[in-house]
């Protein structure tokens, strides 16, 4: 299997925010994506909302649902306000059982979930989507 550029094509690296807290799932996403794309991760919201507002621009993110501090839904929420076009940008990834909580905020938000543990080749194949704009992957939720 080839990639894009093997084909004809030329790949466009996308700047991916990976907001995650674990360790493990970072180091597995980066290297998941590296080849493709460049990937920054940040460990919390609190940190992705401030390099955000520092004027850092992303094409795709990659954020968890739970996480100490400031949770993926508290990030969107306050994303939504100071930069509405990252907030539509975000992938939500989970691995936690969907609650009333996780319910009602997928009812009102638009974005797309991913569920952990995911197809290494789902999360690369709706990252190259995303990266192109389009919005054709299909969820999980």
């Amino acid at each position: 299997m080839g990639t894009t550029a093997e084909k004809g094509g030329s790949a466009r690296r996308a700047r991916v925010l990976l907001v995650d807290d674990e360790p493990f799932i970072v180091t597995s996403i980066r290297r998941l994506l590296a080849d493709e794309h460049e990937v920054f991760a940040v460990s919390n919201g609190h940190e992705a909302l401030a390099a955000v507002e520092a004027g850092a621009r992303f094409d795709v993110v990659l954020c968890d649902v739970r996480m100490p501090g400031m949770n993926g839904f508290e990030l969107y929420d306050r994303l939504l306000v100071t930069a509405p076009e990252v907030a539509r940008q975000i992938v939500f990834l989970t691995g936690a059982a969907f609650t009333s909580e996780v319910r009602a905020f997928f009812a009102r938000a638009e974005n797309l979930l991913l569920e952990k543990p995911f197809d290494p080749s789902e999360l690369r194949a709706l990252v190259r989507s995303l990266a192109t704009g389009k919005r054709d992957a299909a969820s999980n939720f």
